[in-house]
């Protein structure tokens, strides 16, 4: 009896959090603090796989924290080249597609974490993945006992890495000139030893002289390419579906299937339609109720429902074979138009259920009211435009990344630091 006394008094507690937590965030109501110091470096991209994340930096140093803690864990210090141009220098193209607000020598971040063995406190417990304004791809492992970061394979593409993701046991990566590429996850060869002394990673996470040298890395095994007929500016995967979806310089957004075990570029390819006419498709999202959400260089946000040819949803994929995957035929139906930012939107993050969390080269996010669940397949899609519950303000132009649950927001966008707001937690005014 007093079991299930306990028990029902603890559910009904949890229940009670949990509407205290949606009514902070209904409300605005987070409490900020600081999640990571890097130093005198400034954070450029984030991913996040709670309560880790993984930042690259403008100097082209990669690094996996703590944010419960606020600490650091491990370090790939200089891992891509600091040799990019101001915005004025940089070629047009570049320039043009990326803006001025794009600055740094990491461009794209991934973080996968993995199963530690109950025993296997030296097992790696994440694999994380960066890529470079100087082309590169990088391919890391962390385990908590090192404070360097392992690199077990690099690759290069021929111009900026616009993106990274994994998805389907592999490493996805797509860079400025439309080139996508799938990897494998297992290197050629294992790395000898450790890429920098615990002494030396340490020290890097502040300043690092001038003399480090980077060990070599076996090369990354493709697995399938794809070329896109646009410049990629972004690109996400929902590891549920087995999609991968990029959005292109001329506005359009196409979704990939990933499924398959190889990867064989066109054949792949499920969807393309002309996301934001006339602009530029710097974000995009997956998010529940077979949606994607893409952000508009012109700081415009676009939901759209994919209907697939036999309306069973993209939840249904799964259970399909991997071969006939890629061949269903997929429709994109606008389901709502959200206007709010003044400027590029760069980031998309839709972990908090009925939420999407967005940020842009205004200095702003926004959270807004967003639920496709209830959708039924076959129903239809009635398109309406919604205003953001509310903005965060306080960020620089320089925000490039953001990451939601249901009980916080985590960002870049404040220089060296990295911002978390927690929803979980009554504020000191409440």
């Amino acid at each position: 009896m007093y079991d299930a006394e306990f028990t029902s008094f603890m559910r009904a507690r949890a229940q009670a959090n949990e509407a205290e937590t949606r009514k902070r965030w209904n409300e605005g109501a987070a409490t900020p603090r600081v999640a990571f110091d890097l130093g005198s470096d400034y954070i450029r991209r984030v991913a996040v796989a709670y309560p880790y994340s993984a930042v690259g930096s403008a100097r082209g140093t990669v690094a996996i924290c703590d944010v419960v803690n606020a600490s650091a864990i491990a370090v790939a210090p200089l891992a891509h080249g600091r040799d990019w141009l101001e915005a004025n220098d940089r070629p047009l193209g570049e320039r043009v597609l990326l803006g001025a607000h794009d600055g740094g020598a990491v461009t794209a971040m991934a973080l996968k974490t993995l199963v530690v063995p109950a025993k296997g406190d030296k097992e790696s417990f994440a694999f994380v993945a960066s890529g470079g304004r100087d082309g590169s791809l990088r391919l890391f492992e962390a385990s908590k006992n090192s404070a360097a970061l392992r690199e077990l394979g690099h690759a290069t593409h021929d111009n900026v890495v616009t993106g990274v993701t994994f998805a389907r046991d592999s490493l996805w990566s797509v860079a400025l000139d439309g080139h996508l590429c799938r990897w494998s996850l297992s290197p050629r060869a294992t790395a000898a030893g450790e890429n920098a002394t615990t002494k030396r990673a340490r020290e890097s996470l502040i300043d690092i002289a001038g003399d480090y040298v980077r060990e070599s890395s076996p090369a990354l095994t493709k697995q399938g390419e794809w070329e896109n007929t646009q410049p990629t500016l972004c690109m996400s995967s929902c590891e549920k579906t087995g999609l991968i979806s990029v959005g292109n310089a001329d506005g359009s957004a196409a979704v990939l299937s990933a499924s398959a075990s190889s990867f064989d570029g066109e054949s792949s390819v499920m969807q393309t339609w002309s996301a934001h006419e006339g602009s530029t498709v710097r974000a995009i999202a997956h998010c529940p109720g077979n949606g994607i959400i893409t952000g508009g260089g012109d700081g415009i946000i676009r939901v759209w429902r994919l209907m697939v040819d036999d309306d069973a949803g993209f939840d249904s994929l799964p259970g399909r074979a991997s071969h006939r995957v890629a061949k269903v035929r997929c429709v994109p139906r606008l389901a709502a138009e959200l206007r709010g930012h003044t400027a590029a939107v760069v980031s998309l993050a839709t972990g908090c259920p009925g939420r999407l969390v967005s940020g842009a080269q205004d200095g702003t996010i926004r959270v807004w009211d967003l639920d496709l669940t209830d959708s039924k397949p076959g129903q239809r899609v009635k398109a309406i435009r919604r205003d953001a519950r509310y903005a965060v303000l306080g960020h620089t132009v320089w925000l490039g990344s953001t990451y939601a649950d249901s009980e916080r927001i985590i960002c870049d966008g404040a220089n060296n630091v990295l911002l978390e707001y927690d929803f979980s937690t009554p504020t000191d005014d409440a």
